[in-house]
């Protein structure tokens, strides 16, 4: 086996090490989180065995992701897109309304997140059509004028066409914002816009739809007062410390009183009703808060991880699509991952983002399986790919250097 194959094996363990990690980091933070509140229901064990049966689930669906080959899904992205986007606008008029969001789909005992499953479907489109352009050696950009003559009109001239790689995802991060969940929705069309500008698109050519889109946004903002609120609070979350601040101060107070070595596994305090959503998107809080900065570095390392071994595995990748594919799926598991720490930390604003497989949710974690299912394929592809290499292209016999001097100055037979 040559150091090549043992490197991109190595990739391969390392991620689906990194993966069973969190899983099982998910599940004792989700019991650890949720057996107070459960307990007072009746049912100490409701949410743990609920994780549990996701877990379940998703390895069943995950598995047959990661046993087809992934260019399969290519072929259909016209039915998933389609099939996403009537579930977006489903949503929209059938949809469960909690917490003043309308987000979820009810069936029975279950609810049904699309806006999730709209984050998988949206790399897969991007994916489909940026590899569709370098194949065919078209130029990348994100946004497109109508006409680039001199003679043009200047409004001509101005590049306000978006890429046909980000129709799909606009209309879902539009529908999605109408939910209304900001959050999901700059995941959404996020992923994609980095993914062009990786693939080669220029953002100087961008700089007045930027303003503009920049001026659209602050426009949004000012005009929604929750929003602005939430901007407001953020900045300085203890000026209202009982009120719209007080999620984010119970955050800050549940990671620092975890100290070096935490509280305990089970013995935090916040879960005890004082912070809200805390086994969902403030999960980190209470992870935080029982296992101190040890457990916080090592979180933060094992999303370090995934960032680094699946970026490794989208360079290495032999075929376009499989790299933007990859390079999607990281972004979306570690990108996620990172935006939910720097939320719960103030870093950033409050914005709705789960931590990938640690914060309770069953669609969010389904997903979340599909895609490592799906970094996981490319990875193993990979060395698979370079064994065959090696089989079909040996190296030659090494020779040593007495051989390969006589090899090319032949000694001339004496007379």
């Amino acid at each position: 086996m040559t150091k090549k194959i043992k490197r991109l094996h190595r990739y391969y363990w390392c991620l689906l090490a990194v993966f069973i990690a969190l899983l099982i980091i998910g599940v004792e933070n989700v019991f650890s989180a949720t057996f107070v509140s459960d307990r007072l229901s009746g049912n100490p064990y409701n949410h743990f065995f609920k994780q549990i049966f996701y877990i379940s689930l998703g390895l069943v669906v995950s598995t047959v992701f990661y046993c087809k080959d992934y260019h399969i899904w290519r072929k259909y992205i016209k039915w998933e897109t389609l099939g996403t986007v009537l579930l977006l606008i489903a949503v929209l008029c059938i949809g469960t309304v909690v917490n003043g969001s309308r987000r979820w789909i009810s069936l029975g005992s279950f609810s049904f997140q699309p806006s999730e499953l709209a984050k998988l479907v949206s790399i897969l489109y991007a994916s489909h059509w940026i590899t569709q352009f370098l194949e065919r050696h078209k130029p990348i950009e994100c946004l497109y004028c109508l006409s680039r003559k001199k003679t043009a009109a200047f409004w001509q001239k101005i590049y306000f066409i978006p890429h046909i790689a980000l129709w799909i995802p606009l209309l879902m991060a539009f529908l999605v914002i109408r939910q209304p969940d900001a959050g999901t929705a700059i995941v959404i069309f996020g992923i994609p816009v980095v993914m062009l500008f990786v693939s080669g698109a220029h953002i100087l050519k961008i700089k007045i739809p930027l303003l503009v889109i920049t001026g659209v946004f602050i426009a949004a903002v000012a005009c929604e007062p929750y929003r602005l609120n939430r901007i407001l609070i953020w900045w300085d979350p203890w000026k209202d410390s009982q009120n719209a601040g007080y999620q984010a101060v119970q955050g800050l107070i549940a990671i620092g009183t975890g100290h070096i070595t935490g509280q305990g596994i089970g013995e935090g305090i916040s879960k005890f009703g004082s912070l809200p959503e805390a086994h969902t998107d403030f999960a980190f809080a209470v992870w935080a808060q029982e296992w101190g900065l040890c457990g916080t570095i090592l979180v933060i390392a094992l999303f370090l991880a995934v960032s680094y071994f699946g970026f490794l595995t989208a360079i290495h990748c032999k075929d376009t699509f499989g790299s933007l594919l990859a390079l999607g799926m990281t972004l979306y598991l570690g990108g996620q991952g990172f935006i939910n720490i720097a939320m719960v930390s103030t870093i950033l604003p409050v914005v709705g983002v789960p931590l990938p497989f640690i914060s309770y949710g069953g669609t969010s974690l389904l997903v979340n399986m599909v895609a490592a299912a799906i970094l996981l394929n490319i990875s193993k592809r990979n060395y698979r790919y370079a064994e065959r290499e090696r089989i079909q292209y040996p190296m030659p016999p090494l020779w040593s250097l007495r051989e390969e001097t006589r090899s090319q100055f032949p000694l001339k037979p004496e007379k």
